[in-house]
């Protein structure tokens, strides 16, 4: 089992309903990938509520059987369709993949 999880920090020079309406329309784009790609076993996006200066506004958790299942996601249409989306909304990108 492979785990796949990103955080992303919008930029910094949004307002606050900006940095809001951004935040839920990548959360909506990014859930609707859950059953249009076949290796994508789960998806779980978080917005962030949590103030403080180390925080991150958006998580991404995904689960994947393989780290090929991993590679054919990122190489996916529909995923890579969404990328230069969450690019241009965001100023910070972190990522963690690993193992069981």
């Amino acid at each position: 089992m492979i785990k796949h999880i990103v955080f992303w920090r919008l930029h910094s020079t949004f307002d606050a309903a900006t940095k809001e309406a951004k935040a839920i329309e990548a959360k909506q784009r990014l859930e609707a990938l859950a059953g249009e790609i076949p290796a994508l076993l789960a998806i779980e996006v978080g917005i962030n509520f949590n103030a403080t200066d180390g925080a991150s506004d958006i998580a991404l958790y995904t689960e994947f059987a393989t780290q090929e299942d991993l590679d054919s996601y990122q190489q996916h249409p529909q995923h890579v369709a969404l990328v230069p989306f969450i690019v241009s909304i965001t100023e910070e990108r972190r990522v963690v993949d690993y193992q069981l």
